[in-house]
């Protein structure tokens, strides 16, 4: 009875009388599982240029009353710390710092800031600082890594690149979109996790050997995107909104054979004439498409056998009341009566309504119409390799808003949601000679440089329709442009095939159409061998609202620049070579790639056969090779090499080297002439 009593008092005495005591050993032992953050991966366009990269900043602060910080070694070096941080900061006194640092001492604050949002070069130099160059339990030295994605070309392709949840400069949450977020697994890599022991001071070291998963960097994200044709046909559309006075629009530029996305554009107006790219219209925004919509209907009855492109359809007066609704020919005009492939060059909406009533809807056929649509793969989405696409909608006799007057709204457009990529979709594979390619907007996956995922091109019907529907479709789509509604951007230069569009909005509140509307022009060029196949969509335009005033020029204007630079469309005129030309010229070279250069040049000069690396200088006339100098105790020059040579020539002299980009070096964190220190890291941005 005693000795429990006895018990009892020592485990009070331990745990209240004693609790400092006891408490600091518990903190001792104490261990804590960490997670380490790796390092986003880049987007980059297709020739390897930054869409979207991670940077590194760094908060410092300083722990005044860390456990090893004793008073003696503050006192001595608190002078020199001061004067340093003047010295760099150039925003106190060596005094002001010295006040600071010693009322931060006598107060016991544990996390006095130093500095935030230092470069890494910043970080490195302000960490040999006295004191900071200690471990944090005997410096006090603390450091924050903050990163931020940057957007080099800012707006740009701001929606397709996409984000993650909040937008770290301005605070707004801007939800998920684009490729930040389709492909932030890959782009992401995997956190590492590692155990950290309690140590005295309030501070935390890493146990050696505690790391139980390893840190994985993301890989970067290779899209298909040439961000030059991107910016341009940004600036083209921006300049159509304006002049128009359009809401919003959006354009995408894609490769027939590939599905390759080259450019996608998707803008909002504001009535002081600024933009911004608040939604990806392109991909998510479900709309009646209009007469675009006429091609798969028009495919269907040829498909189905029919009709034929010379039957002749009567549109009367342009004009005719359909169960009730008023369907009208653009500007009322009077075709009369006209062939089929008339009827969809000149877009007469009477005219596609005919073909449907009088084939499908008085002959009982409506639920063959709506399965040969199908079969076309026009109800299919298009497989596109981003977030945010709906399935296309077609009215239907099983859904409530089914009225007699819908295969006729069905037969010009209406009744139908699709998104603008998913038309382009469909027109592509009649561009692809019925190969139906998914469109994509990354084209591989890269580690440090090195390919380690293609995606290639993905077919996802191998044959839309017949040979005969198809070879029907790609003569109407010419028409269309030689004689038809786009007439205006036919040329002499190459062949365009291609379907203006004009949607009217229907306002559901009203159960009316209102006067707002969409001008689109889909299509694809040249006719004869496709290579490109664009959308553009133009909405709301106050003024020239047609598919054809509206989004045919810019269509036109796109091709042109294309064209002009794709020299397997435009090959250029073959010019003489003349005697002399620009003298190749280089920074730091291997002496046998600059022999094998200068001898493909037929170009000769003395290249010091005993030495490795050269460098070389020219002037208007001359070339001159000379030895390079190297030595393994400072660090050379190597910007405007390339990345082969730049990490042989620093890895020989002991470096550990970490790159990031393509093409040359335009920079490297050890200046030239630092002296060399084996294992220190050196990173080289190339461009």
């Amino acid at each position: 009875m005693g000795f429990a009593i006895y018990l009892t008092a020592k485990l009070v005495v331990v745990m209240f009388v004693k609790n400092d005591v006891w408490q600091n050993r518990i903190n001792q032992i104490a261990i804590d599982l960490r997670e380490s953050k790796p390092e986003r991966g880049n987007i980059y366009d297709e020739s390897g240029k930054i869409l979207a990269s991670s940077i590194n900043y760094y908060d410092v602060f300083m722990d005044t009353d860390a456990g090893g910080l004793s008073d003696k070694k503050f006192s001595e070096n608190i002078d020199s710390l001061a004067i340093c941080l003047s010295e760099f900061f150039k925003d106190k006194s060596k005094n002001a710092y010295k006040r600071k640092l010693i009322n931060a001492r006598k107060n016991k604050i544990r996390y006095l800031k130093i500095a935030e949002k230092l470069t890494y070069d910043e970080f490195i130099t302000v960490k040999k600082f006295p004191l900071f160059r200690l471990s944090s339990n005997k410096g006090g030295f603390i450091s924050k890594r903050i990163t931020e994605r940057k957007r080099p070309f800012g707006e740009l392709m701001r929606r397709t690149i996409g984000f993650l949840g909040e937008d770290k400069q301005t605070g707004i949450i801007q939800g998920k979109a684009g490729i930040e977020f389709s492909y932030n697994r890959e782009l992401g890599g995997r956190a590492g996790k590692y155990y950290m022991q309690k140590i005295g001071g309030g501070n935390w070291r890493k146990i050696k050997d505690g790391e139980i998963v390893k840190t994985e960097d993301g890989l970067d994200v290779k899209t298909t995107v040439d961000i030059d044709l991107q910016d341009y046909v940004d600036n083209i559309l921006r300049e159509q909104l304006t002049m128009l006075e359009a809401d919003y629009g959006s354009v995408v530029v894609m490769e027939v054979k590939t599905g390759y996305i080259k450019a996608i554009v998707n803008l909002k107006r504001y009535d002081d004439n600024s933009f911004s790219e608040i939604f990806n219209y392109a991909v998510g925004e479900n709309l009646a498409p209009g007469s675009t919509f006429k091609l798969p209907v028009l495919m269907a009855a040829l498909e189905d056998g029919y009709v034929d492109l010379n039957d002749i359809i009567d549109t009367g007066n342009g004009h005719i009341m359909y169960h009730g609704v008023a369907v009208d020919d653009a500007g009322f005009e009077s075709y009369g009566k006209i062939p089929v492939s008339e009827v969809f060059a000149k877009s007469s909406n009477v005219g596609m309504l005919k073909i449907i009533d009088n084939n499908y809807v008085k002959k009982g056929r409506i639920k063959r119409f709506l399965e040969q649509l199908d079969a076309l793969g026009i109800t299919d989405i298009s497989g596109v390799d981003i977030f945010g696409e709906h399935q296309p909608e077609i009215n239907s006799p099983d859904s409530k808003s089914w009225a007699p007057s819908s295969p006729g709204m069905i037969a010009h457009g209406y009744e139908v949601k699709i998104s603008p990529l998913q038309i382009l979709t469909f027109y592509n594979a009649v561009a692809n000679n019925g190969i139906r390619v998914k469109p994509r907007i990354v084209k591989s996956l890269e580690k440090d440089g090195i390919t380690v995922k293609i995606f290639k091109p993905e077919i996802s019907n191998s044959m839309i329709c017949s040979k005969s529907t198809l070879k029907k479709a790609q003569k109407i789509l010419r028409d269309v442009v030689t004689s038809g509604t786009a007439k205006a951007i036919n040329n002499d230069k190459y062949k365009i095939s291609g379907k203006t569009g004009t949607t009217q909005y229907y306002d559901i509140k009203q159960h009316k159409h209102i006067d707002q509307y969409r001008g689109s022009f889909v299509g694809y060029f040249p006719s004869d061998n496709p290579k490109y196949s664009i959308i553009v969509e133009i909405n709301k335009p106050k003024t020239n609202y047609y598919g054809a005033q509206a989004a045919a020029p810019v269509f036109k204007k796109i091709a042109d620049k294309i064209f002009s630079r794709d020299r397997d469309m435009n090959p250029p005129e073959e010019k003489i070579i003349p005697d002399s030309f620009k003298i190749p010229s280089f920074k730091i070279a291997a002496a046998d790639d600059i022999k094998y250069i200068l001898k493909t040049l037929d170009y000769k000069t003395e290249t010091f056969e005993d030495n490795k690396w050269l460098s070389v200088k020219t002037d208007k006339h001359n070339l001159k090779t000379e030895p390079a100098e190297m030595t393994e105790k400072f660090v050379p020059n190597v910007k405007n090499t390339g990345a082969k040579d730049a990490v042989f020539i620093l890895e020989n002299l002991g470096l550990n080297v970490s790159i990031k980009g393509r093409g040359r070096v335009v920079y490297q964190s050890l200046k030239s002439g630092t002296k060399i220190k084996k294992g220190t890291k050196i990173n080289l941005v190339l461009n």
